[in-house]
């Protein structure tokens, strides 16, 4: 059985919306049960505060090896002088935890690497469905992002769930070793891509490879992950 890594990058200014952070680790017990050959890890952007707003993650963490789920991090900091986060410096700080994500997919051998963002809430069963279309670069579906492009196969276990070539969200996206070992996490000012685009953009002018997106494994962003809370800053969200 392949190794999934389930990955995450998660600044800590996040870690101030009540539960917008967790929401990658809400339903770890039951995606581990679908397919034990999974682990998780997160690359944590410190800020002046350390690591004092990693705490509630700190804790779910351990509550998570209680029950035999890993969870492995690493920790990063960016001094660019920036007093606020703006377009610019937050797709730097999202690429630098993402590409930690992928050097440690490398440094333990893992063989396929789920993305998602921090705020994002997968189905239980995300990898052993994503897995079955055997192929390197298959995103979930977003409804407010993923578009549609031509239909390239239908799910393999009948369910008649359409899959289509185009460009997925990274916030919910499986990448194959082959992909993560050659195709970096990047934005482009100049051509107005950010992190998603690049990395599909990327993939198939240099592998060949396209983007599947399969509308069949469907997943949620917050604040749509969960039940609603009172005083939502939307703006505070993470990566989108």
């Amino acid at each position: 059985m392949d190794h999934v890594v389930v990955g995450t990058t998660l600044p800590a200014y996040v870690m101030d919306v009540p539960d917008a952070w967790g929401s990658w680790l809400r339903n770890a017990e039951a995606m581990v049960a679908t397919y034990p050959e999974m682990s998780f890890f997160a690359a944590l952007e410190l800020d002046n505060r350390g690591l004092d707003p990693f705490r509630p993650l700190f804790d779910r963490i351990d509550d998570l090896s209680l029950v035999g789920v890993n969870v492995s991090r690493w920790t990063f900091s960016l001094d660019d002088g920036a007093d606020e986060v703006t377009t610019g410096n937050r797709l730097r700080r999202i690429t630098t935890g993402q590409n930690l994500v992928t050097d440690f997919c490398r440094s333990t051998g893992a063989d396929w690497l789920l993305f998602m963002a921090a705020d994002f809430a997968p189905p239980v069963d995300a990898v052993p469905e994503l897995l079955k279309l055997e192929h390197p670069l298959v995103g979930g579906h977003v409804g407010t992002y993923c578009l549609d492009g031509p239909v390239v196969e239908r799910y393999r276990a009948g369910y008649g769930d359409l899959v289509r070539e185009h460009m997925a969200t990274a916030a919910f996206v499986m990448i194959s070793r082959e992909v993560f070992n050659q195709v970096g996490w990047r934005w482009d000012r100049q051509a107005g891509m950010s992190d998603d685009p690049c990395l599909h953009h990327d993939a198939l002018t240099l592998l060949g490879v396209p983007t599947y997106v399969h509308h069949g494994v469907v997943g949620r962003h917050y604040p749509e992950a969960i039940g609603p809370i009172e005083d939502r800053h939307p703006d505070r969200r993470l990566f989108r």
